[in-house]
Order: structure tokens, then C-alpha cells, then sequence
């Protein structure tokens, strides 16, 4: 059974990968902005909101299966620690860094929250 707590982080992991996957896969200007400032290609844009969606898809599964719930938050864990990496390289500063920061926060929340 998932406890509350388990199930808050989830849903706002959830909701900010969400938002993430939209505006890459939308085509929104503000992330074609960013994009192009982090020197990220049109189709790894898009394959990392693929991504993204997918890593909800299994947050969300993970309410039935942890495993796969546990397996998910690690993949989000990874992909945001790589948006950190991307934005260390283009010299940005701490706040363009946070909504990344925070996806490992709450990704690795979620896998540790499976397990207890």
C-alpha cells in the first residue's frame, strides 16, 4: 500500500515532468529558447520529452507496481542531473538550474519513498 506522503510527491513529480514534456513537445517558445541557448538539437529536445512522459507514465504505474514506480524516478533522477549538466556548460546561473534541482529532489524522494 503507498502511503500519503508517497503518493504528494508522486503527483508533483508527476505534474512538473508533465509540464516539462508539454512545452519540449508543444513547441513552446520559451522552451525553444532555452533549447537553443543550451545547444540541445530539435530532435533530443523532443526525445527528452518523450522521455519525460514517459518517466510520468511510470511514477504514476508505480502506484500499482513500486518497481517500476522506483525505476521511473530514476530515470527522471537521471535526465534532470543531465538538464543540470547542460545548464553548467552554457555558465547559467543557480535559478536557471532550480526546476531541474527540484525534479531530483522529488525524483529521488519518490524512489527512496517506495522503499520504506
Amino acid at each position: 500500500m503507498v502511503d500519503t506522503a508517497t503518493i504528494i510527491v508522486m503527483l508533483l513529480l508527476a505534474a512538473l515532468f508533465t509540464f516539462s514534456a508539454s512545452i519540449k513537445l508543444l513547441g513552446v517558445a520559451k522552451s525553444l529558447a532555452i533549447r537553443d541557448h543550451l545547444q540541445v538539437s530539435p530532435t533530443q529536445w523532443r526525445v527528452i520529452g518523450a522521455l519525460e512522459l514517459a518517466g510520468v507514465a511510470g511514477v504514476l504505474v508505480g502506484l500499482l507496481w513500486a518497481p517500476i514506480g522506483i525505476a521511473a524516478a530514476i530515470g527522471l533522477t537521471l535526465l534532470s542531473i543531465g538538464a543540470v549538466a547542460f545548464h553548467l556548460r552554457a555558465s547559467d546561473r543557480v535559478a536557471e538550474m532550480v526546476p531541474a534541482v527540484i525534479g531530483i529532489v522529488l525524483a529521488v524522494a519518490t524512489a527512496v519513498l517506495h522503499t520504506v
